[in-house]
């Protein structure tokens, strides 16, 4: 038997998964979060597997990265996201509106439990349930997310006005400014009449490179 094959063996005799679900865990989806705008999406999705898959960029340009984590990692996970109790919580929650601000669906098929779907905006104010269950999947976010693609922007890169990137598709981008609450980076292309707003937090989803910075670097 494969460590795979084992791994998902212990989840089902330990009752976490359906014996249906051995056939094929590849295709069994735990958790999924989808959060998505007019500028980008960003996908989140936990299989039976234990493997988390992680889809992020420019709408029809998603680039993806594959992580992994064993039978016990995935119990634990399901453990947490089992914890919170949601029946205080909209299922349809608001969410502040604007181009470039992300909405989010968030779908559970936990063990023992009918499944849910959750719809909330990425900046809205979440009940404490809602945010508990984020911040799981924010940990399975991060298993995938440490698989860094070639040519991202460094991991601690803080924009500045003046910074010139390069987006994915090889156009240029000056930082302009940011906005009001400081959630989002205005930028303006030398290459074509276009300016942008992005999410300050997603800027190596859509850029690759920094190509200067106004002190010369």
């Amino acid at each position: 038997m494969t460590p795979r094959a084992a791994a998902l063996a212990l989840l089902v005799l330990a009752g976490m998964l359906p014996a249906g679900a051995a056939e094929d865990p590849r295709s069994v989806i735990l958790v999924r979060e989808d959060c998505s705008s007019t500028i980008g999406r960003r996908e989140v999705t936990l299989f039976a597997n234990g493997t988390v898959r992680l889809r992020e960029g420019a709408p029809g340009q998603e680039a993806m990265r594959l992580g992994e984590v064993g039978a016990e990692e995935v119990a634990a996970f399901l453990r947490r996201l089992a914890e919170p109790d949601l029946s205080e919580t909209d299922a349809d929650g608001e969410a502040p509106g604007g181009t470039w601000v992300e909405a989010c669906v968030l779908e559970l098929a936990l063990p023992e439990q009918a499944s849910r779907r959750f719809r909330f905006g990425r900046y809205a104010s979440h009940s404490l349930a809602l945010s508990s269950l984020l911040s799981v999947v924010r940990d399975i976010e991060a298993v995938a997310a440490t698989a860094v693609r070639e040519g991202d922007l460094p991991v601690r890169y803080e924009p500045r006005p003046g910074d010139l990137l390069e987006r994915a598709d090889g156009l240029r981008f000056e930082v302009i400014a940011f906005t009001a609450d400081g959630l989002g980076v205005e930028l303006s292309s030398p290459d074509q009449p276009l300016t942008i707003y992005v999410p300050r937090d997603d800027l190596r989803t859509f850029f690759v490179r920094l190509l200067a910075r106004r002190d010369g670097s």
